[in-house]
């Protein structure tokens, strides 16, 4: 019966064939030894390619190493591609770092063995605490639904075929196929609050409700149908507050707090980050407070996101977002550039007549250079950068007209400037300097270029 379930699952997600490869985190436990089980198994039929993947916490010593030698030593007696990684010593002990870690790790197998699916052994049980944890914590009816059988990692599929199988199940499936799994005694550490809410909190509940299990998961079916009502009607209302992946900072403030929270539990969902009333209420406050900044304001939300609020754009900002460009091209003479992997400044000599110069956020300009001496310099910001902006006799501190321009502070060193030592003549997509001003007739051309 498990297989045939776990072989449906897996086919409402992915073309099951001899070319097909999953990624299964297998820790070697009971729920992800039964998953392994089944489906190695299931390649003995099919023919694809099957890969465990463990990641050793290494938080519990000498135990963590020998879990790890049990999965290898089932996997060989299997024939099953065993992958493991260890984790450095001093990272934080922590649900939510075990959680994150885990989850990079498995992307990075998939990356690996360019998977089609990476399967993880979440069941029942694992569902109906995870959402009596969000009860707990509070949580909005998004919440309510607990865990999701498909769920997107990076572009990769997460699959969790044996989600609708309770402790129990597995338990039986492991002891009638003669399984020995991992015991892992840091399970029984109730300072963990799932542990807590498994060992303690759970059979508490069972004496008033010993169907518990079963009342959550139903409660989560029926939060699901209910957020696809409102999904639908809430699209409307997304369209009028969005431009592309960012809010129209104002639209959203306008909206009542039950719709913002919505919003703002959508975009953490969206993000790969764990909501709760308390961080939805901290982002919409942030946003208030925030909504006259005209260069923005950012907020930490994760290890590597932070929300950025103006008084136009929210939005989420990623630490990978850019690469500070940290080198300095020399320019002698008229002629092509490159600085950074994709950049190509090019200045040519024109004698082109302009009916209409480009806007200043174009990244071409036509510029007189009479007065200009080479050799001029192409790099990013620096400290003590000033600018005389087009159209002003006097000159202001770079940063001061980064903000007038209403450039988020997070995008300030992907900026090219255009130097004469700290003098910017062309900030390359914002504006240029009063000292390039054609008069007349541009004696030269500027532009950058994406190198493709």
């Amino acid at each position: 019966m498990m297989k045939e379930t776990v072989r449906n699952i897996l086919k409402k997600y992915v073309n099951i064939s001899c070319e097909t490869t999953f990624i299964v985190g297998f820790s070697g436990g009971w729920d992800s030894m039964c998953l392994l089980d089944i489906m190695n198994k299931l390649s003995k039929e099919y023919g694809f390619l099957l890969v465990a993947a463990h990641l050793n916490h290494n938080w519990r010593g000498k135990e963590s190493e020998l879990e790890k030698e049990r999965c290898l030593a089932f996997c060989e007696d299997n024939d099953i591609t065993f992958i493991s990684d260890t984790l450095a010593e001093g990272i934080k002990a922590s649900e939510v770092v075990a959680r994150e870690m885990r989850y990079d790790f498995f992307k990075r197998c998939a990356e690996e063995f360019e998977a089609d699916a990476i399967l993880t052994a979440h069941t029942k049980s694992d569902n109906a605490e995870t959402i009596l944890y969000r009860i707990i914590k509070g949580t909005g009816l998004n919440g309510l639904e607990g865990i999701r059988e498909l769920r997107d990692l990076a572009g990769f599929k997460v699959i969790r075929p044996i989600l609708n199988f309770a402790r129990k199940d597995i338990e039986e499936y492991c002891i009638k196929n003669e399984l020995y799994p991992n015991n892992d005694t840091s399970n029984a550490n109730t300072k963990y609050a799932r542990n807590n809410i498994r060992h303690n909190i759970m059979p508490a509940i069972k004496v008033i409700n010993p169907n518990i299990e079963n009342s959550l998961i139903t409660l989560a079916d029926i939060a699901a149908g209910n957020n696809k009502v409102i999904n639908e009607l809430m699209q409307n209302i997304e369209n009028q507050i969005t431009i592309g992946d960012k809010w129209l900072t104002q639209n959203f403030l306008i909206l009542n707090s039950a719709i913002k929270q919505h919003f703002v539990y959508k975009l953490l969902v969206n993000n790969d980050l764990e909501p709760s009333f308390a961080k939805i209420q901290e982002l919409i406050n942030f946003i208030a407070e925030n909504q006259k900044s005209k260069s923005g304001k950012t907020l930490s939300v994760s290890a590597d996101k932070w929300l950025f609020v103006s008084h136009k754009y929210t939005y989420f900002v990623e630490t990978c977002d850019f690469k500070k460009i940290e080198e300095e091209v020399t320019v002698e003479a008229v002629g092509g550039y490159c600085i950074g992997d994709e950049n190509n400044v090019v200045i040519e000599e024109t004698t082109e007549k302009i009916e209409k110069f480009p806007k200043a956020i174009s990244n071409t300009a036509y510029v007189d250079l009479t007065n200009i001496d080479f050799p001029l310099t192409l790099r990013t910001r620096r400290n003590g950068d000033i600018i005389q902006p087009f159209g002003m006799q006097g000159k202001m501190k770079l940063k001061k007209y980064f903000i007038n321009k209403n450039i988020p502070e997070h995008d300030r060193d992907k900026i090219i400037l255009l130097c004469k030592g700290n003098e910017v003549l062309w900030a390359v997509g914002v504006g240029l300097s009063e000292k390039l001003r054609s008069k007349t007739q541009p004696t030269h051309k500027l532009k950058m270029e994406k190198i493709k």
